[in-house]
């Protein structure tokens, strides 16, 4: 039988559906609805499927996401739902498919691209690699301080879309990794238009929203987002308190914490939690376009320079080709004859771009002075990719 390899028809909207509700039984197939109707960046283009003559028997969605670095943004295409009805499985469609996914992407203008697994070996044959993310397994004390602080902590409510989404954008304007979010967005990837999204409180002060806290509790505590006005930064300790003591009043002794490693967070966890363990996660990214992503990254990179007068030269060497990069104490160019040269995985170099990997990890042999200047060009952030933003 003719098998074909195409984007997805909006006719045939439901037809994939059946395809993700058999291969993932374990996942409601109204999970999936949201890729086609809650995401304002979908594109027909962007669902891949398989068809053994008119059916379809296989799929894989691309969600376009824009993340910060900086002042400047990436385009990340996520990788998601690389589903194949059980009976036709074998057969080599969804590798086939994800190659179809790197061509759109391409083709499209995505810079890099990024993807969940639990199978790495399948991936990593199509270019992608894993790169370690941390995040915090913890105690809750059993002494927690009462509150205090002089804020309303309360439940999230219907009218509070657009000051939550003004305060995610305030809180996350220079964190990298993180996305850049709509009103459009939130309501639909949240199913917000079903229902006000649970487990989310926030913190008012004399009327006004200035924070918020994304905390599930099950069997523990899960604080996988938090947020606030900057002249605000106190009531993250109000919101994390709130949420902890309610896990405590339901017997929950565990927590697990999805945050950046940035003071205002960390120190209010040491208040909250003790016997910390850093647990890594591997989610696995690929450069999809290096040429352009390195173009958009050089006013941020200038930024950087020019806020210490930094000089120097850099030639880094990936897989898909080389960057160089030449420092003047204010601004940064493309130079293809700088020296010295660094080869690097794609999992290193995006490690730095978005500061999860400081120059000092970098394997050897590295100059120290190029190390040095490396962490003036990608210097260590509290970069987090916020659970919310999950595909």
């Amino acid at each position: 039988m003719e098998v074909t390899f195409r984007a997805v028809r909006p006719d045939e909207f439901e037809a994939c559906l059946d395809v993700w509700d058999a291969a993932f039984d374990e996942t409601p197939r109204e999970y999936f609805r949201k890729y086609f109707v809650g995401d304002p960046w979908f594109h027909p283009e962007y669902t891949r499927c398989a068809f053994e003559g008119r059916r379809v028997v296989a799929a894989v969605q691309i969600v376009r996401r824009e993340v910060r670095v900086g002042q400047v943004t990436l385009t990340l295409g996520g990788i998601a739902n690389v589903g194949t009805v059980p009976a036709y499985r074998s057969k080599g469609y969804s590798t086939q498919l994800l190659r179809d996914a790197i061509t759109v992407m391409e083709s499209e203008g995505f810079d890099f691209s990024m993807l969940f697994t639990g199978i790495y070996g399948f991936y990593a044959r199509l270019g992608w690699e894993s790169m370690p993310v941390h995040t915090i397994a913890a105690e809750i004390r059993p002494e927690l301080p009462s509150p205090e602080g002089g804020y309303r902590i309360r439940p999230l409510a219907d009218a509070d879309l657009e000051a939550l989404c003004a305060c995610y954008e305030q809180c996350n304007a220079g964190r990298s990794f993180t996305v850049v979010r709509s009103p459009a967005y939130v309501r639909g990837w949240t199913g917000w238009d079903e229902r006000t999204p649970g487990d989310v409180y926030v913190a008012e002060a004399a009327g006004k929203l200035v924070g918020y806290i994304v905390a599930p509790v099950g069997d523990r505590l899960s604080i996988t987002e938090v947020g606030w006005l900057p002249a605000y930064s106190e009531c993250a300790f109000a919101l994390m308190l709130h949420v902890t003591r309610l896990a405590a009043e339901r017997a929950v002794t565990h927590a697990h914490l999805h945050i950046p490693r940035e003071p205002v967070l960390l120190n209010v966890a040491r208040h909250l939690y003790h016997h910390f363990v850093w647990h890594e996660h591997l989610p696995m990214l690929r450069v999809i376009r290096l040429q352009p992503l390195v173009n958009k990254l050089l006013p941020e990179l200038a930024r950087r320079v020019q806020m210490v007068g930094a000089k120097g030269t850099v030639r880094i060497r990936l897989p898909q080709g080389t960057m160089g990069l030449k420092a003047t104490g204010d601004n940064v160019t493309r130079d293809a004859g700088a020296l010295p040269e660094v080869a690097l995985t794609q999992a290193q170099f995006l490690g730095l771009v978005f500061g999860l990997v400081g120059a000092e990890e970098l394997p050897d042999p590295i100059p120290a002075q190029t190390r040095a200047f490396l962490n003036v060009l990608f210097p260590r952030q509290p970069a987090v990719y916020w659970a919310l933003d999950g595909f």
